[in-house]
């Protein structure tokens, strides 16, 4: 896994990028789930409660753990994919219970 942060003309961090590299076989088809993979670990960002945060997450895991078995992707790039889901959703479960908050206060 690489991470690269780019920062503003302030200092502050602007964006990070982080690139996991994904090994396996599987041809178009393993091609494919690992395509889906990554777009549901991009889907927690629309996520509008922490409930729903949670229940993508145990789909990212579970579908993970299928592309293992099918060695569509190798152990390394899960585990690196998994620890980039994790990151992901808990940033997405702070900002889905803040939205709640915020909600409940209007």
């Amino acid at each position: 896994m690489k991470s690269k942060t780019i920062l503003g003309a302030d200092g502050a961090t602007k964006m990070r990028q982080i690139t996991v590299g994904i090994h396996g076989k599987g041809g178009e088809a393993g091609i494919k789930a690992i395509q889906q993979l990554t777009g549901m670990a991009d889907s927690l960002k629309q996520c509008q409660t922490p409930q729903e945060v949670y229940d993508r997450y145990l789909q990212i895991t579970g579908y993970c753990k299928c592309c293992v078995d099918c060695n569509f992707i190798d152990q390394k790039g899960a585990d690196e994919l998994m620890c980039l889901a994790a990151y992901l959703a808990g940033n997405e479960q702070a900002r889905a219970e803040a939205q709640q908050k915020a909600g409940k206060k209007a």
